[in-house]
């Protein structure tokens, strides 16, 4: 038994009804409905001065990254490659590693930012 954990352990039956009602719950919502939420979030996102990951810069400086698909928020820089067709990519610094990135929305980094290294996004001091 944990002595840090209110439960001694995890309900099964609860965590797979759990995530067969949220199934359920997309399939009777539909595309269309998901779409809008998905197109709200960004539009919300970009109103707090997110950009487009189109227009991320490409000169080296790092700068805040959020990938479709993902809830976190990295820093992510350009790393120029002769080799590789686009002549370089993106990458997101996260848990200690470089990762291969497509960032959907872009922010500066804040002059004052301090990053966890654990792919939280950067706070200020």
């Amino acid at each position: 038994m944990c002595e840090t954990c209110e439960n001694e352990e995890p309900n099964l039956r609860e965590i797979w009804a759990a995530a067969d009602k949220k199934a359920k719950d997309w399939r009777d919502s539909g595309e269309e409905k998901l779409l809008r939420q998905m197109h709200d979030a960004r539009e919300g996102l970009k109103s707090l001065g997110w950009r487009d990951g189109q227009y991320a810069p490409k000169d080296g400086t790092r700068f805040r990254s959020i990938e479709a698909g993902s809830t976190g928020v990295f820093p992510c820089y350009w790393m120029s490659n002769k080799h590789m067709a686009e002549g370089g990519g993106f990458w997101s610094e996260a848990h200690g590693d470089l990762w291969p990135a497509k960032p959907t929305l872009w922010k500066p980094m804040p002059s004052n930012a301090s990053l966890s290294g654990r792919g939280d996004a950067p706070t200020t001091k």
